[in-house]
């Protein structure tokens, strides 16, 4: 049997919807990442200390669900992420929060620095080395 809600949805709140996609404890670092590069799965896992590959697979899909980042196949084994419009968008909102938070940690006496790509060359199956650039980013 279905289950049945006895008390109707809450109405939706606009601020709730964006705290969704960002909610996770490595969303907003990849969001990041994904701000400065296009970059592939084994760059986003070197440059993220700590996180676990079914993590970051899971959590990949919700942001390209929720249409804040764009996958590219390269080759069947090689994939590139990279922020999509509404990623951008995103980023740019989430900018002054960090900000914000930067100024409660150095309250606090505590240093943050965001974490930065870790880049490898690789092969993209065309038999030219692929370096992720900025200038690979469609804005």
């Amino acid at each position: 049997m279905a289950y049945q809600r006895k008390r109707p949805a809450p109405d939706p709140c606009p601020v709730e919807t964006v705290l969704k996609i960002v909610s996770g404890k490595w969303k907003v670092r990849v969001l990041h990442l994904l701000s400065l590069d296009e970059l592939s799965f084994g760059e986003l896992r070197n440059s993220i200390a700590g996180v676990r590959q079914q993590v970051l697979s899971s959590l990949l899909r919700d942001l390209i669900a929720d249409g804040a980042v764009q996958q590219r196949k390269i080759s069947s084994e090689r994939s590139i992420y990279a922020l999509t419009e509404r990623g951008f968008e995103l980023v740019a909102l989430l900018t002054p929060l960090a900000e914000w938070g930067n100024n409660l940690l150095t309250e606090q006496g505590v240093t943050w620095r965001p974490p930065e790509p870790r880049r490898s060359a690789q092969h993209d199956g065309s038999g030219e080395t692929y370096r992720p650039s900025g200038q690979n980013v469609q804005r």
